[in-house]
């Protein structure tokens, strides 16, 4: 076996472990994103950043392929490099990016993308099918409309998997039901924007504005 064919089978390995660590019940973590307004899918992956980084001092010392992966990605993207600086110790920066600015200065080394953001997008590819499984069961279809849904994105890859029958149908009638009741809080928001008025808004009203960010753009640090 050539060396690309076997860090090829490491890097897997490494990966499934990861998702292991992060996500290991899919179906679970995904009935406690419902409990919450927002787009289920988008909380669960929100969470990925901050349990990574608040590990990741202890598993710098421990874990050889951890180093590995972060050094070749020349550390993490934008987003994720200044939610680490958010997270984690001054001292615990400085051991990591010790070692991952000697790697980025080595100009032979091909980029790799950032960790987290693929963890996230291996997250993604567990959590879509296991909704469209959930909202499969007769049950759920009942209760998903009452729910605040899918933000946009992940309600179009959620249709692009081609899910069948009845799940297909209560997704695009509840978006559709979701959205109508968020512009109508939206317009009574707006209606009561005097100072003698604002008291009189509703929760659902007072809140319209930010959950329209969630709706078209997925939760913020997803």
């Amino acid at each position: 076996m050539d060396a690309h064919v076997e860090r090829g089978a490491t890097d897997a390995e490494f990966w499934d472990a990861e998702l292991q660590r992060y996500l290991p019940d899919p179906v679970a973590a995904l009935a406690e994103g419902r409990d919450y307004v927002c787009c289920p899918i988008c909380w669960v992956m929100g969470r990925a950043p901050f349990a990574y980084f608040a590990g990741l001092a202890k598993r710098w010392a421990e874990d050889e392929g951890l180093r590995r992966v972060v050094c070749a990605s020349g550390g993490f993207c934008h987003h994720h490099t200044w939610q680490l600086d958010k997270l984690q110790s001054q001292k615990a920066v400085a051991i990591a990016f010790v070692q991952v600015l000697g790697a980025v200065s080595d100009p032979s080394l091909p980029p790799e993308p950032c960790p987290v953001c693929r963890l996230q997008g291996l997250m993604q590819a567990q959590l879509l099918p296991a909704f469209l499984d959930w909202l499969a069961a007769p049950e759920a279809q009942e209760e998903y409309p009452s729910l605040f849904g899918l933000c946009y994105p992940h309600h179009r890859a959620a249709l692009a998997l081609g899910p069948d029958g009845g799940a297909r149908s209560v997704l695009v009638e509840a978006q559709g039901a979701q959205t109508q009741a968020l512009i109508e809080y939206l317009q009574g928001f707006l209606a009561k924007s005097s100072p003698q008025d604002r008291p009189t808004r509703t929760g659902d009203e007072q809140h319209a504005p930010r959950r329209a960010l969630l709706k078209t753009a997925g939760n913020e640090d997803r």
